[in-house]
């Protein structure tokens, strides 16, 4: 505005100003009561977002997610331990069982070796006996022999057998 005008041109003015004002603001009520109402969806959104965060909420509650990492290391832990130790267990099963297995294919074998070495001796002892009663038979008959002799000398008996 300048002050140089006349006070009909700036009522004028104000006029058209306070026109201008109202018909934006008409404009504006317009547009308003032209949007769709979203208060229903909103209301819905509303009850699903408070029907999410009482899932959540009672996810929260659940022990799988209230498990901190080392909580969760020393369930491994103590798993894997009770793993191992039934593998230990298994391990020392077997192992007894190998043992007895061992012991028994020793025994066996012991068994077989003392069998052969008095299979060994028997025999030994067989050609030792044979040949012991073979020098005693000879020995004996040599002495029976020169006992006859000596004796048919003494008696004046001419032979082994005098009857004849």
């Amino acid at each position: 505005m300048t002050t140089d005008s006349s006070p009909a041109d700036a009522f004028e003015a104000l006029r058209r100003e306070v026109a201008l004002l109202r018909r934006a603001l008409e404009g504006l009520a317009a547009e308003q009561k032209a949007q769709p109402d979203y208060s229903g969806v909103l209301a819905g959104i509303g009850q699903r977002i408070r029907e999410q965060n009482a899932a959540l909420g009672a996810m929260a509650e659940t022990p799988a997610l209230q498990l901190t990492p080392e909580a969760i290391g020393q369930q491994i832990m103590r798993a894997s331990d009770q793993v191992r130790a039934e593998d230990a267990r298994l391990l020392g099963h077997a192992q007894n069982g190998m043992t007895s297995a061992t012991r028994q294919i020793e025994a066996a074998l012991a068994t077989a070796r003392t069998a052969h070495a008095q299979q060994r001796i028997i025999r030994w002892s067989a050609v030792v006996g044979i040949v012991a009663g073979l020098f005693i038979g000879a020995a004996s008959a040599a002495i029976t022999i020169e006992w006859n002799k000596s004796h048919a000398a003494i008696t004046g008996e001419g032979g082994v057998n005098s009857s004849s």
